[in-house]
């Protein structure tokens, strides 16, 4: 499904840009050395923190929410990755 719209075409943005799709989810995965389901969890984390009141609301401990890479990239081994896989 274009990811957000639930049509079932996870690759097919329905000739909108704005809308998401697995590849989206992928690329971003991938600069963060995440898999796409860690990547989808972490989403669906963030929006949660959203709506207990913003960005700023503080993450519900053992919530998983990770740090932003930032320029260095993401720290090896974080959790959710192969590395601290077990």
């Amino acid at each position: 499904m274009c990811m957000n719209c639930g049509c079932d075409k996870p690759d097919d943005n329905h000739g909108h840009a704005e809308n998401l799709t697995a590849d989206d989810l992928r690329r971003a995965g991938d600069v963060n050395g995440q898999s796409l389901q860690e990547t989808a969890r972490n989403i669906a984390q963030a929006v949660e923190q959203l709506d207990r009141g913003g960005a700023d609301a503080p993450a519900l401990p053992g919530s998983g929410l990770a740090e932003p890479a930032g320029a260095e990239g993401a720290r090896q081994g974080g959790r959710g990755t192969p590395e601290s896989e077990s």
